[in-house]
């Protein structure tokens, strides 16, 4: 593709360069998640624990890599989304249900609004009941 556009050849070097540096960030981030997950919630991991991390993220890459290709690579990304996917779900629920939630608690406030200024129109306020400061 980046051989039809104007400057192909530099094209086609950054955007190696920005995956390589997608990649690496994202490797990273697995790691310390991995990380903070498997030492019961440390906002710090050791970096022995990252490191072990990384290199069982990378073999089961590889591996997959080896032995089926970019295909089983895609295939197990794929079956390893699909429970995120309940997740996702489920937090489609919740939200939908906060914000009905809140959506009813905010007509009940109108109302009670309604209500108050109703009374206020209805039964003014005489001029006796207000209090003086001496």
């Amino acid at each position: 593709m980046f051989d039809a556009l104007p400057f192909g050849t530099i094209m086609s070097v950054v955007a190696t360069v920005l995956v390589l540096i997608f990649f690496v960030t994202s490797g990273d981030s697995a790691t310390l998640v991995l990380g903070m997950m498997s030492t019961g919630g440390d906002h710090d991991p050791s970096a022995r624990i990252k490191v072990i991390w990384g290199l069982l993220v990378a073999g089961i890459a590889t591996s997959l890599l080896l032995t089926g290709g970019i295909k089983a690579v895609q295939t197990a990304t794929i079956v390893f989304a699909l429970p995120f996917a309940l997740v996702i779900i489920l937090m489609v629920i919740s939200l939908w249900r906060a914000v009905r939630q809140d959506w009813l608690a905010e007509q009940q406030r109108e109302r009670a609004l309604r209500r108050r200024l109703r009374e206020i129109v209805e039964n003014p306020p005489s001029p006796n009941d207000r209090h003086t400061s001496p």
